[in-house]
């Protein structure tokens, strides 16, 4: 699978990352990060759905 995102929405990833990598959890700071984490999550959702049960399971 690939991801294409503009150069914004890359920096914006990026400072999320950095936080998640300094604080240990992965939070979203402004309404950017909000839109951003939405966006990568419908695109997953969308790739990926159905997920098996058993899939999920592996990822806890």
């Amino acid at each position: 699978m690939e991801l294409r995102l503009t150069e914004q929405e890359a920096l914006t990833l990026y400072r999320i990352i950095l936080r998640w990598d300094e604080l240990g959890s992965l939070t979203a700071e402004d309404g950017e990060e909000h839109q951003l984490l939405w966006d990568l999550s419908c695109t997953l959702e969308k790739e990926l759905e159905p997920v098996d049960e058993a899939v999920r399971c592996r990822l806890l």
